[in-house]
């Protein structure tokens, strides 16, 4: 590995954690992400009636739900 590739991969997340935690574009992002998750997740299974059809497509639906609560709530609390 290149070193600037090495440096990027030990310098940036502790970049990243300190300067967006607490903030609302470290939330935006966590929305993107778990959207993303949510949208891969149903098109993987065929449709969002077919994932909770699955044999643990239940959990994992209702876990990806849950993770888009957390970011939607944090925003409406810093905007309020």
């Amino acid at each position: 590995m290149p070193g600037s590739l090495i440096l990027l991969l030990v310098v940036a997340p502790s970049f990243f954690a300190h300067t967006l935690r607490d903030s609302w574009v470290g939330v935006v992002i966590c929305l993107l992400i778990g959207c993303y998750l949510l949208q891969q997740h149903i098109r993987a299974s065929g449709g969002f009636r077919n994932s909770f059809t699955e044999s643990n497509g239940i959990s994992n639906t209702v876990g990806i739900i849950l993770l888009l609560v957390y970011p939607v709530w944090a925003l409406v609390l810093h905007f309020v």
